[in-house]
């Protein structure tokens, strides 16, 4: 990595220069506070995590998720959709009528094609999912407490903190996919369920973050009040200015 540039046009060569200005005029207390502030204004992530960020763009610029990395994903998983997980056309009729809202079975699976397309299209959704779940530590064994569903909710206010995109809206599908992209185990939860086990600790910087969103406060002993400093920070958002 030469002098990687951020989306801005900022080199890293020059964002390092800046940092020691900060500490110099004393905006800052060290070069790492320093550093970590000029990575989230540009990538929202801390220094660490930005660096890791401009090493995978030199390589591919939308390494995320493109959209060649879902129709990827939907190959592999023909029952995938915008939704959730939906059906073939294996079953009978009273199957689609008691599983699909009273649709016949005509009906569902023109929908369920549609829903297919869709989720082919939802590439900034995606994206949203990935950034989301970047913040999530992978493990092999399912804890039965991190749905899909309840994911994407989650996702949803992390991008709502974050602001950094106009809509914070994510699919189920979406994020299902993102998960299996960017190599998660996913299980389906139930064969008539349209939800997904996502493999996470629930030891993840984001999920301690969300589970505290509402314990910030003067009042709090000072080791939470550190772990919610840490994790905030961890996840590429800025705490909240104290009010006056």
């Amino acid at each position: 990595m030469q002098n990687p540039i951020f989306p801005s046009g900022l080199s890293v060569k020059r964002a390092k220069k800046l940092a020691k200005e900060l500490v110099k005029s004393g905006q800052a207390p060290d070069h790492t506070t320093a550093l970590d502030s000029i990575s989230i204004k540009e990538l929202n992530v801390p220094w660490a995590y930005a660096m890791a960020q401009l090493r995978q763009r030199e390589v591919s610029p939308n390494y995320l998720i493109t959209l060649a990395d879902i129709e990827k994903v939907m190959q592999d998983e023909p029952l995938l959709s915008h939704n959730g997980f939906g059906f073939d056309d294996s079953y009978p009729d009273y199957f689609y009528k008691l599983y699909a809202y009273g649709k016949s079975k005509a009906e569902y699976l023109q929908g369920f094609k549609e829903d297919r397309q869709k989720l082919k299209q939802a590439l900034d959704e995606c994206q949203r999912c990935c950034l989301y779940l970047q913040h999530l530590k992978k493990i092999k064994t399912v804890r039965y407490n991190l749905g899909s569903y309840g994911l994407k909710h989650s996702a949803e206010r992390y991008h709502r903190a974050l602001k950094l995109f106009d809509q914070s809206y994510v699919s189920n599908g979406a994020l299902i996919c993102a998960a299996i992209h960017m190599g998660f185990k996913v299980i389906r939860q139930d064969e008539d369920s349209p939800n997904a086990w996502i493999c996470a600790s629930l030891q993840s910087d984001i999920l301690i973050w969300e589970k505290m969103l509402n314990r910030q406060g003067n009042l709090l002993p000072s080791a939470e009040r550190r772990l919610i400093e840490r994790v905030t920070r961890n996840i590429g958002l800025s705490l909240e200015p104290e009010a006056s």
